[in-house]
């Protein structure tokens, strides 16, 4: 059986990540917002990645809610270098930061303000 589609010759955009950033510049915010609802559907883990990478932290001066465990209460994150999944973590800055398991998977909550 032959597939209907093939794909032969160089891919449309051969660009390097400097120019991906100049190009994204150049999009009004409703071109950005669009591009993110086709990545949504196209890639949800990539738009999940992406919407992770630029989300406030809790702890960063902001006001945002910080992602916690809600069966355990302890600090969860996604590391990654480990995948996209949930994971429990204890340090207060991104060199004292372990990951370890408590025995149960995170269920994800959340913790306004400074933990105490």
């Amino acid at each position: 059986m032959q597939p209907i589609l093939t794909v032969h010759g160089q891919p449309a955009h051969d660009i390097n990540g400097r120019q991906r950033v100049q190009r994204l510049g150049g999009f009004s915010a409703g071109q950005v917002s669009d591009a993110m609802i086709w990545l949504a559907g196209y890639a949800p883990q990539a738009f999940d990645a992406a919407l992770d990478a630029v989300e406030p932290c809790g702890g960063d001066g902001s006001e945002e809610p910080a992602p916690v465990c809600g069966q355990c209460g302890s600090d969860i994150g996604i590391f990654l270098k480990y995948g996209l999944a949930w994971r429990h973590y204890r340090g207060a800055t991104v060199s004292d930061i372990e990951l370890f398991d408590p025995g149960h998977a995170p269920v994800l909550a959340w913790r306004t303000g400074t933990p105490a």
